[in-house]
């Protein structure tokens, strides 16, 4: 199984909050100015200050997790480096119901744990009918309770699928590209009153 599931990625928004806490005690300067100035890079600091070398010092953020206050250190190097940090997902039980949200459909956005509360028997239906999702589902399973409502789901009498209609032999000549003039006469005389 892919390890990316189990990966949480940092926002930009986390990431250059890091950076700042990072560089309070740092003295103004080109190398605080590229860290903290989006957009910078080496050559405007270079034009800005008047030099003809500048290699910016690494960075060292460090990203806490709010839900168990996990801390994870990164080094950066350069800007390319901060714009996709990723570390372990905390696995505790409690802080994935807080955190893990559906990913598309009627309650896409909305966590696990409310949309439980709130329609049940919604996450039976994804956890049953819906391809992939496995970090969703493995959440839904973990649920106190789930399984009363999945049973129920699975034993809910399915809808008979539609009869599929076979095509006669017009209609497969059309979906073939095989138009003899039969065909095409008997298309125009329904449609324009007259022979092609």
């Amino acid at each position: 199984m892919s390890k990316e599931p189990y990966m949480q990625e940092w926002t930009q928004k986390e990431i250059l909050a890091a950076i700042a806490k990072a560089l309070e005690s740092e003295p103004d300067g080109p190398n605080k100015e590229y860290w903290t100035t989006p957009d910078c890079t080496v050559q405007d600091i270079k034009e800005k200050h008047g030099l003809k070398k500048f290699k910016p010092n690494p960075m060292t953020i460090t990203l806490v997790r709010e839900c168990c206050g996990a801390k994870f250190v990164h080094t950066l190097a350069n800007k390319k480096e901060a714009k996709s940090l990723k570390d372990c997902k905390c696995m505790d039980r409690e802080c994935r119901l807080r955190t893990v949200v559906m990913p598309y459909g009627k309650f896409a956005g909305l966590t696990v744990a409310l949309v439980y509360e709130q329609q049940p028997s919604y996450l039976a239906w994804f956890y049953e009918c819906v391809a992939g999702c496995e970090e969703v589902k493995a959440v839904i399973r973990g649920l106190d309770g789930i399984e009363a409502h999945l049973t129920e789901f699975r034993q809910k009498p399915r809808p008979p699928k539609p009869k599929q209609r076979t095509p006669t032999q017009q209609e497969a000549e059309w979906l073939m590209g095989k138009f003899s003039s039969q065909t095409v006469d008997a298309v125009c005389q329904e449609l324009f009153g007259g022979e092609a």
